[in-house]
């Protein structure tokens, strides 16, 4: 397969996708919204979900840990059998009270602290910049692939400025039909359709590529069943705390992620549309997961497929002379990546412009004449900006971890990092005693040992944490070292970030509340 045509072909999906935005867009412009609000649309565009960490990482994950991959999918097929116990209430609270992000919904809860929106806006766009990072890389690495099969073609740039141009060409479309004008409901009828579209291009890719691992390059079901029970997968021994805790903070993550809250809660019409959705989104979470291990056992035997697991999804059609397959593939694997860093650079250019851009503008100007008060021009550039912000700091964290790493470590450092705001959000909307003195400091206390034990440690070589600092700790203090808080070693690092963040966020959330008093808007609120 010539690089030239992956990249001609690349624009031409590209240019399908600006077509269907355009196209759906203008159809909700003339209220012809009845495909639009369908609950298949929906339910596929709950699929973002599944970045390239589920495209490409699960295949990797699985051949370096085993079916410890499952709690990938395992966490929020859970959350969706169980969808009218949590799911059903944070929609019907989102339609009633006009939520417009997960920052939104936390600050209106707890007396309409912008504070509150603030803090949960800043620690979203934290957590959801290793996240897009990952994404950079998956493009990244998947467009070397190809160039290294046809060396003798375009030059292809080296990975940083190739990460930089994707970043460029994503911010671009999100800003051309994720900020287009404003809607009451923040509803983005023409990206939900465009990422409907890639969750079936994507499943579609993984199934076709499963299939031929399974019947075209082994022999059948027997065959692979065989080769499973002989490679190092068939080792694989469960443990529990890691399973379970893992398990945990994927079924956060679909609550929390600013990107998930935004398909789920934002741009839902129709709460019936979730009885289609807890069954339809986990048998599509089934259908992702079906040939991961299939094509990891047949990867890791085949003399052709490379070093890095993470990429057997391409490189192993390659390696066979199937170009056309891996065309797919790649269509696939670019479509899981560019959803998510479109809605997720939606929902939080919507955070950064609602609770700090525009509450700093009317602080501002609030002596000023009264046409200061319009501010739509004002709220539509700044989340152009904020879209370019957001990328520009995923291309960073690519940039200062050297693109290292394998796709399910840094996602899980990112769902890590989005389950902080669980403990305020759960807590918001069953305990009318909680307050948002609770709240602030749960949040605080959790974003910040998230940051000290695992976010920063993350970035590499880059000097953020020096080396002595995490051998020693800070002041020569051995208990306060980033990976082994209160003396407690050789806990893997992050089921360690995962159990004192949480445990702290959760600790200092119930104990302020209890010691402080909700006030009259918390009361209402909390009902």
């Amino acid at each position: 397969m010539s690089f030239d045509v992956l990249v001609g072909v690349s624009l031409v999906y590209v240019l399908v996708l600006f077509l269907v935005a355009f196209v759906a867009e203008r159809r909700a412009a003339r209220g012809r919204l009845r495909f639009l609000h369908s609950p298949w649309v929906y339910t596929l565009s709950l699929s973002i979900y599944c970045t390239a960490w589920t495209f490409y990482g699960a295949v990797g994950y699985a051949a370096r840990s085993g079916l410890e991959f499952l709690t990938i999918y395992l966490g929020p097929t859970l959350v969706f059998v169980g969808w009218w116990w949590v799911l059903r209430k944070l929609v019907r609270i989102g339609r009633t009270q006009r939520v417009t992000s997960i920052a939104d919904l936390i600050s209106n809860r707890y007396g309409k602290s912008n504070l509150l929106g603030v803090i949960v806006t800043l620690m979203s766009v934290a957590s959801a910049t290793p996240y897009i990072a990952l994404q950079l890389q998956s493009v990244t690495l998947s467009f070397g692939v190809f160039a290294a099969q046809t060396p003798g073609s375009w030059a292809l740039p080296d990975q940083s400025a190739t990460a930089l141009w994707i970043a460029a060409g994503l911010a671009l479309f999100t800003i051309l039909f994720g900020t287009r004008n404003l809607d009451a409901n923040e509803r983005h009828h023409g990206v939900v359709t465009a990422i409907a579209l890639e969750a079936i291009v994507k499943l579609l890719a993984l199934l076709a590529v499963g299939i031929w691992v399974v019947w075209g390059v082994a022999g059948g079901i027997s065959d692979i069943l065989a080769r499973i029970d002989a490679s190092e997968i068939a080792e694989w021994s469960l443990k529990p705390g890691r399973f379970a805790g893992l398990t945990f903070v994927s079924a956060a993550a679909v609550l929390t992620l600013p990107r998930m809250f935004q398909v789920l809660v934002v741009e839902n019409t129709d709460e019936r549309h979730l009885g289609t959705a807890s069954w339809a989104f986990p048998a599509y979470l089934l259908l992702m997961s079906l040939f991961v291990v299939p094509i990891a056992v047949v990867g890791l035997g085949h003399p052709g497929a490379g070093s890095n697991p993470d990429l057997f999804v391409l490189t192993l059609p390659l390696a066979e002379g199937r170009g056309s397959l891996a065309l797919l593939a790649f269509l696939g694997g670019f479509s899981s990546a560019t959803s998510m860093v479109i809605v997720a650079a939606i929902a939080l250019s919507t955070m950064v412009s609602n609770h700090i851009v525009t509450p700093l503008w009317l602080a501002i100007y609030r002596d000023e004449p009264a046409e200061r008060g319009d501010v739509r021009g004002l709220v539509l550039m700044s989340r152009r900006l904020s879209i370019g912000l957001v990328l520009a700091m995923g291309y960073g964290y690519y940039k200062l971890s050297g693109g290292a790493g394998a796709l399910a470590e840094i996602g899980l450092i990112a769902f890590v990092g989005a389950a902080q705001v669980l403990p305020a959000l759960l807590g918001g909307i069953y305990w009318r005693g909680a307050t948002h003195l609770g709240a602030a400091i749960g949040l605080l206390t959790g974003f910040a040992i998230w940051l000290y034990a695992l976010f920063l440690p993350s970035v590499g070589e880059s000097g953020l944490i020096s080396a002595q600092l995490m051998a020693e700790g800070p002041l020569g203090l051995s208990w306060l070292r980033p990976q082994a808080l209160f003396g407690i070693a050789g806990l893997d690092p992050l089921l360690h970030a995962l159990l004192w963040s949480l445990l702290f966020n959760t600790l200092a959330f119930l104990v302020f509340s209890i010691l402080s008093f909700p006030g009259p808007v918390e009361r209402l609120q909390g009902v």
